[in-house]
């Protein structure tokens, strides 16, 4: 390859880099913003997290069901070891026992030789006797635990009974995680809606400045025909002067128009999570689709669907299961327990166990009124919450209502527009033509083109209110995701 057509193709290369930015960029459909946004959001990715929880949670709650199994260990020391010592019971024994063998003998003595043992006799059984006992009794000391020993049990414990708490904690961890798959799906909904109102907000402007763009070639052209005839001197100066004021003042508004549209692109860059850099073209265009369903098929569904009604639906459901643990205090307790020693030869002998098993119950009889004052707002919780979720229902009734009023509106708006932007297209010919022939003038033909301009633009604005409506419509039925089904319905 030369030089010279090295040069050629860097140049091509730069051409297309600088100058045709859009054969570069990401066309971006509806669909393609809402997944991107609902891959990249932080808030999800947060709700996500908080749904993990949840999880584990709900895990740990049917944990309380299980027997509890634990081991214990250590080893200890002691100031002296832990005796039991009787012997002062053994002396008085053999004291006991050798003055009878002295009685016995000093008895046995009168029945024989009819007298009793003298002193010194008496002394030497009774010293006999004491020997003897003292030799064949042994030690009344035990020592019951060692100064250093060595300890290690397992210990498992079954809840019984626990007056429906368990039942509780299990019911109130359930609720917890349908309440946070339920955030999330809520969460997701708002992403939702928020990229559908920036993505139509820069479908809007892109057709706005559309129309800008014909109307400025409109009146660039107008500008022309103007000269045109002031140079043949069939109309006065002031005629063309309009028009080059008209022309300046529709690239005044495209410039408007332009930045504004540049603005909404980078509100849906930062929705979508992508860099501002990031080459991004939007390639829709605004036309009417209808929907079919009515107003009592919304308010159906946003009774049953929509994300706040179940939330508090769920937050219902936990205050039922506080005031539940609440109710079950002032009933009994019931546990099974078992016990094994590892260490058998350091127990204390004949007072420690190796191994137990048993059932343990226990009520609590009075505290002062507590557990009733508890119970007493638990139920005032339920009643609260009852409160909420009635509120909640009617304000969602009217939200949907205003919003099906506002999507109704602005599609009358629309159709009825379609008949003046016809009329105004039929004036701005006939405008044009009359100026042509000099029987009309330059400022009828820029009005003319202004009254087009002002019906396609109210046009478009009426469609973009009518797919805004509609979409908080969905939103608050808890399904923002038929705005893209009929959205996608316009391309099959």
């Amino acid at each position: 390859m030369t030089h010279k057509h090295k040069h050629f193709l860097l140049v091509t290369m730069l051409a297309l880099m600088f100058l045709s930015p859009g054969l570069l960029a990401q066309r971006l459909t509806l669909h393609d913003a809402v997944e991107t946004a609902l891959k990249n959001n932080e808030r999800i990715h947060q709700y996500e997290e908080r749904l993990k929880q949840k999880r584990y949670d709900n895990f740990e709650a049917w944990g309380n069901f299980l027997p509890s199994i634990s081991f214990n260990g250590g080893y200890n020391h002691m100031n002296a070891p832990l005796e039991m010592d009787l012997n002062g019971i053994r002396a008085a024994l053999i004291q006991i026992e050798s003055n009878n063998q002295v009685s016995f003998a000093n008895l046995k003595n009168m029945m024989t030789a009819g007298q009793p043992l003298s002193a010194a006799a008496q002394q030497t059984v009774y010293q006999a006797a004491q020997s003897g006992y003292d030799a064949a009794l042994p030690s009344f000391s035990e020592v019951l635990k060692k100064q250093d020993f060595k300890e290690g049990y397992f210990l498992g414990v079954q809840p019984i009974f626990l007056g429906g708490k368990l039942l509780a904690a299990k019911s109130y961890a359930s609720s917890e995680l349908q309440s946070a798959e339920i955030e999330l799906k809520k969460t997701k909904d708002e992403v939702t809606q928020e990229t559908i109102s920036n993505y139509l907000a820069v479908v809007l402007l892109n057709d706005v400045v559309k129309t800008r763009e014909n109307v400025l070639a409109g009146m660039q052209k107008h500008q022309a025909d103007a000269k045109r005839l002031l140079d043949a001197g069939l109309i006065a100066t002031h005629q063309e002067l309009r028009a080059e004021v008209a022309v300046a003042e529709a690239e005044r508004n495209l410039f408007d128009d332009h930045n504004k549209r540049i603005l909404a692109l980078i509100a849906l860059k930062n929705t979508l999570g992508l860099p501002e850099l990031e080459p991004v073209e939007v390639t829709d265009s605004l036309t009417f689709i209808d929907i079919p369903d009515s107003l009592n098929v919304f308010l159906l569904q946003a009774k049953q669907s929509n994300p706040i009604l179940q939330i508090i639906k769920q937050k219902k459901d936990a205050a039922a299961q506080k005031f539940n643990a609440e109710r079950a205090e002032f009933l009994p307790q019931i546990v099974a327990f078992g016990k094994y020693e590892i260490f058998p030869q350091d127990l204390m002998v004949g007072l420690e166990p190796h191994w137990v098993v048993g059932v343990q119950f226990s009520i609590n009889l009075f505290n002062g009124f507590k557990k009733y004052s508890r119970l007493e707002s638990a139920s005032h919780l339920e009643r609260e919450v009852e409160f909420i979720e009635a509120d909640a229902q009617n304000k969602i009734d009217l939200l949907v209502n205003k919003n099906y009023a506002d999507m109704t509106n602005s599609r009358n708006r629309y159709f009825k527009l379609q008949t003046n932007r016809a009329l105004a297209a039929e004036n701005l010919r006939l405008m044009d033509k009359r100026f042509q022939t000099g029987l009309g003038t330059s400022l009828d033909v820029i009005d003319a083109h202004l009254i087009l301009e002002k019906d396609e633009i109210e046009s478009k604005n009426s469609l973009f209110d009518y797919y805004r409506s509609m979409m908080e419509l969905c939103t608050s039925t808890g399904y923002p995701e038929k705005v893209l089904e009929i959205w996608n319905s316009k391309e099959k």
